[in-house]
C-alpha cells in the first residue's frame, strides 16, 4: 500500500499529541470531510511522532510523504474515538509501534491499524 499525504512532527511529552494532532484533523476535516480521510502515525523519537493525513482515495493536494507500507500483518482494533488513549494503552502494551493507520467516523468510531 503506498500512503500519500501531508506530515508533521508532533511532541509526544505530557500526551500533548492528542490534542496537536486532533487539530490537524480538524484542518483536513475542514477541507475533505472526516470518513475521507485517513492518518499514518510513523517514526516514533522518544519525544516526538511523526504524523501525516491522506486520503483514503486518491492523493490529497501539496503531500509531503510518500510511503509505502506493508499490504499485510496489520492488526486491527476498532472502538469509541472518545477512548482513543485506552484503545492506545492497550495496543502499546505489547510494545513500540512502526506504523499506525487510523481513520474516525461521525458516528464516534474509530478504527486504528497497527503494525509492530
Amino acid at each position: 500500500m503506498i500512503f500519500k499525504g501531508i506530515s508533521r512532527e508532533f511532541s509526544l511529552c505530557n500526551e500533548d499529541q492528542y490534542n496537536a494532532i486532533g487539530a490537524f484533523w480538524d484542518e483536513f476535516t475542514a477541507i475533505y470531510g472526516l470518513e475521507n480521510l485517513r492518518g499514518l502515525g510513523y517514526k516514533w523519537t522518544e519525544k516526538t511522532i511523526f504524523y501525516a493525513i491522506g486520503l483514503k482515495d486518491g492523493e490529497i493536494s501539496g503531500y509531503n510523504l510518500c510511503i509505502e507500507l506493508a499490504d499485510e500483518n496489520f492488526s486491527t482494533a476498532i472502538g469509541e474515538t472518545k477512548k482513543l488513549k485506552k484503545i492506545y494503552d492497550e495496543i502499546y502494551k505489547d510494545g513500540p509501534l512502526k506504523y499506525e493507520i487510523e481513520e474516525f467516523y461521525k458516528n464516534g468510531k474509530c478504527q486504528i491499524k497497527y503494525f509492530r
